[in-house]
């Protein structure tokens, strides 16, 4: 099946301290597992530049199947803001995107620059970058033999459904085009400096609550730019070949780049299943509110808009401080 069993929450954190403390505060408490994946942090020779020259014909094809599968869909449902960076960009449908070509035009649009690195990264290192406003992308993609070379020797699953670690097809075409947006990046770069506040503990609340806060984060990211969706006002329809024909778009990256995931929303939506629920934003029930990467999501939070979500994290952002009970 095509469901990308999402590695990103990698993107808020990938080493969260295991620690059980304070689970009784969370719901929907799920445990998950990154085992076997490389990580890299500061000391890690983590940069890896592209080498755009030797990317593959298998490569290329492999993008180009995983684009205009979903390509259609997203025309119909993702968000304005993704669809106009989408546009800006010109990300290609049939080839590898060339990230000397696209980091400038983000630059030049937002301030934010793409940093090519190696794979998973550590909260710490994550957080770091994210601050200096640059946003980490891999150069391999899920099928590859890249992929398989990296993991000789390790049981790791790598088919056209699942990768447990990031790769260029849901960095690049889902994350990126939103950060064309320059509200949508200010956005990003909050979560990144509340994200360092909680890890270097400057409140000295200690490592499980560190971890505790680390987990609300998560959350939020989870149910909001990974997974969310915003309330269909019909005003964007002008961007569209086809018009949205349900009550919401799409905004979140792991759904973007996932159309199992697109095509669940839209059978539920149209109330052709019920796997999944749609629920009213509330962010302090967001956070507290764990989930399952290894499924399709039984729940999406839907947000009025865009402006409401940036409010929302920027009003609230003591619930990330939590200092225990």
């Amino acid at each position: 099946r095509d469901y990308y069993l999402f590695y990103c929450y990698y993107k808020v954190m990938a080493m969260i301290p295991q620690t059980s403390k304070y689970n009784h505060v969370f719901k929907n408490v799920i445990p998950n597992s990154i085992e076997g994946i490389k990580i890299f942090g500061v000391n890690d020779d983590y940069e890896k530049p592209q080498k755009y020259e030797q990317v593959t014909n298998l490569e290329n094809q492999i993008w180009s199947e995983l684009f205009q599968n979903l390509e259609p869909a997203l025309n119909q449902y993702a968000s304005k803001e993704y669809l106009l960076g989408l546009k800006a960009l010109s990300i290609p449908s049939k080839v590898f995107p060339n990230f000397k070509i696209i980091s400038p035009l983000i630059e030049d649009a937002t301030g934010w620059t793409l940093l090519p690195v190696s794979g998973f990264l550590d909260e710490e290192l994550f957080f770091e970058i994210n601050k200096k406003r640059q946003f980490p992308v891999t150069d391999i993609i899920r099928r590859s033999p890249r992929f398989d070379e990296k993991y000789s020797g390790t049981k790791i699953t790598n088919k056209k459904g699942y990768t447990p670690e990031p790769d260029i097809f849901h960095d690049v075409q889902a994350h990126v085009p939103f950060l064309m947006n320059v509200e949508y990046a200010d956005f990003m770069w909050q979560v990144g400096v509340v994200g360092d506040e909680i890890i270097k503990d400057k409140r000295g609340l200690g490592p499980d609550l560190v971890s505790h806060n680390l987990r609300r984060l998560q959350n939020f990211a989870w149910w909001t730019y990974e997974y969310g969706l915003i309330r269909n006002m019909g005003d964007s329809d002008n961007l569209r070949r086809l018009p949205n024909d349900i009550d919401f778009e799409i905004y979140g990256a792991g759904i973007i780049s996932s159309l199992d995931e697109v095509d669940n929303i839209i059978n539920c939506a149209k109330g052709l299943s019920s796997n999944s629920s749609f629920l009213p934003y509330d962010i302090e029930e967001i956070i507290l509110t764990c989930f399952d990467y290894s499924h399709i999501q039984d729940r999406y939070y839907v947000v009025d808009s865009m402006e409401t979500l940036y409010n929302s994290f920027r009003d609230n952002k003591e619930l990330f401080f939590f200092e225990g009970t």
